[in-house]
């Protein structure tokens, strides 16, 4: 019996540690947690992330809404070649700024490869033949797009971080900006 109380304090203690870890996470955790949530799709996860204003400024079906990945498909194969490098982290006692180095495909230069595939003139009118050439260039453009050799481009972005009382939290609409555009691109 001894045993066995001994055991359940154990993971009780293992369980305290792991819910109580996640409110003492640093700015630089808390953002790359928000980041790869973003990139994997996990977007009620992503949205706890968020300041109470950020959310304030959209509900959680709303930012669901707007951030969703659709199917999953194009997001699995495109967001495995998406990585963060946060270079540096300016702290002061409730705001830090985050400058993060994002390598993600070239989504313009292969929006340019697909829309000259799928030109309307290129596509042949009878209706079997223009399946057939449909299915071929896509099949082309997601073995082309599905190996390394993705266009990859790297820019260098900013966000802004608030601490709260349950720790550092993603201000994505700064007082004074439009809601509808979030803040950290730059």
């Amino acid at each position: 019996m001894l045993i066995l109380s001994g055991g359940l304090l154990i993971i009780f203690l293992f369980i305290l540690f792991i819910v109580r870890r996640g409110t003492h996470l640093t700015a630089r955790e808390a953002l790359l947690n928000y980041l790869q949530a973003v990139r994997g799709g996990r977007t009620e996860e992503a949205y706890g992330y968020l300041a109470a204003a950020s959310r304030s400024g959209q509900t959680l079906a709303a930012y669901k809404s707007a951030n969703s990945l659709g199917n999953g498909l194009i997001a699995g194969i495109l967001g495995r070649h998406i990585s963060f490098v946060v270079e540096k982290v300016e702290e002061t006692q409730d705001r830090a700024t985050a400058v993060v180095a994002v390598t993600a495909p070239d989504f313009k230069l292969m929006l340019l490869d697909i829309f000259h595939e799928f030109a309307p003139e290129r596509i042949p009118g009878p209706s079997l033949p223009a399946m057939i050439f449909l299915c071929r260039r896509i099949s082309y453009l997601l073995d082309r797009y599905h190996g390394d050799d993705i266009p990859l481009t790297t820019t260098t972005e900013t966000f802004r971080l608030l601490r709260e009382d349950d720790g550092w939290k993603i201000d994505i609409f700064p007082a004074g900006e439009n809601n509808e555009t979030p803040s950290h691109p730059s």
